[in-house]
C-alpha cells in the first residue's frame, strides 16, 4: 500500500480522536492464508469494545477479502453498533471489474462517506442505495516551514502505475516525486523529468519549493484511473494546497471542478496544455495563493473530518 494511503487513514483516525473518538485496533493481515475461524476471531476481539448506539466508521478499503468486509459488518451489527463505511478508493470506479463484492458491502453500512456527488451517483448505477455524506477534501496533518514561491516549475508526485505517460512526456519540465516501482527499475525517463526520488508523505511537505502542483491519471488496458478522477477527492491535491501550490487537473475532474470554483489554480483538457504555465504572471499566481492559504489552514486543522464527524454524530 503507497505510504500517501496510510497517511490519510492515519489522520483521519488522529482527527477523531482528537475530538473523543476511539481507535479500534485493527491490523491489516493476510486473511487470505488463514482459515475462517481465525478471521472471526480476530474480528470479535477488534470489535469488542463497540457498544449498542456506538457510531462505528471503517476505513475502506482495508486489502483485505470480501469475506473479511462481510463479515466485520456482521459482527458491527451484532453489536448494535451505527455503522458507516468512509471510502478512500473504490475499485469498481477505477477498474473494469465484472463482478463488485464492494457494492454488498457498500450497502450494508448505514452511512457511507463519498468524495462528490458525481462518486455517490456512479455508485447508484452501480445499485448503492444507502445515504451518503459528502467530503471534498481530505485532510493533511505535518508542518509547512515555508510556503511555495512563484514560478513555471510543475511538480508532480504521483504512483508511476498510474501514469504512464512519464515515459514519453515531452512538455515543459516536471519535478517528479515519488517510488520508482520494480517495473519501472530500467526505465529512463525523458530528459524535461528530473527525479527527485521518493519523500515520506510529511517530509514532501517542504519539498515543494515553488510552481504548481499537477494532478493527471491515465487510462489504459483495464484501468481507468484518469476516468476515476472524474468522482474521487485525491489526497495529492490536499498535498499541494498544504505546501501552497496551485492546483493544475484534468478538467473533467471532480477536483477540477473545486479548482474552478474555490479559483485554486488552473484546468487543462490533456497535457499538451501545460505550456499555457509560460504564461501565467506572478500576480496571478499570487491571486491563487491568496485563495489556497485559508483552504491551507483547514486541511492542517482537520476541518474536513470534522465537519464529516459532526454530520454522523
Amino acid at each position: 500500500m503507497p505510504p500517501g494511503a496510510l497517511k490519510a487513514k492515519a489522520d483521519y483516525a488522529a482527527i477523531a480522536a482528537a475530538t473523543g473518538w476511539k481507535i479500534l485496533p485493527l491490523e491489516r493481515y493476510n486473511d487470505g492464508r488463514f482459515d475462517s475461524e481465525t478471521r472471526q476471531q480476530k474480528i470479535r476481539s477488534w470489535l469488542n469494545m463497540v457498544n449498542p448506539g456506538d457510531q462505528v466508521i471503517h476505513q475502506f478499503p482495508t486489502y483485505m477479502s470480501a469475506d473479511f468486509e462481510l463479515e466485520l459488518i456482521m459482527v458491527l451489527s451484532k453489536h448494535q453498533a451505527q455503522s458507516a463505511l468512509l471510502i478512500h478508493d473504490i475499485e469498481p470506479l477505477r477498474l473494469i471489474k465484472t463482478a463488485s463484492w464492494e457494492i454488498n458491502v457498500l450497502n450494508s453500512y448505514d452511512t457511507i462517506i463519498v468524495h462528490s456527488q458525481a462518486m455517490y451517483d456512479e455508485l447508484k448505477k452501480l445499485g448503492v442505495h444507502v445515504p451518503a455524506i459528502i467530503q471534498p477534501f481530505f485532510d493533511y496533518l505535518g508542518d509547512v516551514t515555508k510556503k511555495a514561491t512563484f514560478s513555471h516549475k510543475i511538480n508532480f508526485a504521483g504512483t508511476f502505475q498510474k501514469s504512464p505517460w512519464l515515459k514519453h512526456y515531452n512538455g515543459p519540465k516536471i519535478e517528479l516525486f515519488g517510488s520508482r516501482p520494480k517495473r519501472w527499475a530500467d526505465v529512463t525517463f525523458p530528459s524535461n523529468i528530473n527525479y527527485r526520488e521518493n519523500f515520506d508523505p510529511t517530509s514532501i511537505l517542504d519539498a515543494f519549493h515553488d510552481g504548481f502542483g499537477l494532478l493527471w491519471d491515465s487510462d489504459f488496458e483495464d484501468k481507468t484511473y484518469q476516468t476515476y478522477t472524474r468522482f474521487n477527492a485525491p489526497h495529492k491535491a490536499s498535498l499541494y494546497l498544504r505546501a501552497g501550490l496551485p492546483l493544475i487537473a484534468w478538467n473533467q475532474s471532480a477536483i477540477g471542478h473545486l479548482i474552478l470554483q474555490y479559483n485554486l489554480g488552473f484546468v487543462i483538457d490533456s497535457l499538451s496544455e501545460l505550456e499555457r504555465i509560460s504564461s501565467i504572471s506572478e500576480k496571478q499566481y499570487t491571486n491563487w495563493q491568496k485563495n489556497i492559504i485559508p483552504l491551507a489552514k483547514q486541511l492542517e486543522n482537520g476541518y474536513f473530518t470534522q465537519q464529516t464527524l459532526k454530520k454522523l454524530m
